[in-house]
């Protein structure tokens, strides 16, 4: 999971795309496999101890914390540098005289939580998406109605044939193809 694999629908709701890479394995499976996108892989990944969906938590909570800071917590513009901070540096958020970004203390508990090293007590390897819900980031949300999709959506898309490109940045849309 990764921003670019994040789509808005036409009712506002996203969707979750490109699984060319997803695999299933049994309960109690370790998986060796070594691919995605540098920034997103767990420790185990790199590490190439073995992984279980518990890699998919992980790159939630990366995703959560760029959501919140505008960077993955651990990059690098060295590639083995990046890896060396995904399997030993500590998450660090940005202060908010510094830099202008506050994260909420429950967001920070539940980014940690997601992003714990060891991928047996990574919120979300025992209780899947219902433990990873029941955290008190998520406590002011009705999540049945959200599934239900009760909630309205804060941005519903300006859908229009004559115009695909509405919702695009210009910034990419005037790019030369």
């Amino acid at each position: 999971m990764k921003p670019e694999n994040i789509l808005l629908g036409e009712d506002g709701y996203l969707f979750l795309a490109d699984f060319g890479l997803s695999r299933m394995i049994k309960k109690g499976e370790i998986a060796k496999s070594f691919c995605g996108t540098a920034e997103y892989l767990a420790p185990e990944m790199i590490s190439g101890s073995g992984h279980h969906h518990g890699i998919d938590w992980w790159a939630l909570g990366v995703l959560l914390y760029e959501m919140l800071v505008g960077i993955p917590p651990f990059y690098h513009k060295n590639r083995d540098q990046m890896f060396k901070l995904i399997r030993e540096a500590s998450i660090k958020y940005p202060d908010l005289q510094k830099h202008g970004i506050s994260v909420s203390k429950a967001a920070q508990d539940l980014i940690n939580k997601l992003l714990n090293k060891d991928m047996s007590k990574r919120l979300g390897t025992k209780g899947d998406a219902d433990e990873v819900l029941s955290h008190r980031f998520f406590e002011d949300i009705n999540i049945q109605d959200l599934k239900d999709k009760k909630v309205k959506a804060p941005w519903v898309p300006v859908i229009s044939e004559d115009n695909w490109t509405l919702n695009f940045d210009p910034s990419v849309t005037s790019e030369d193809a």
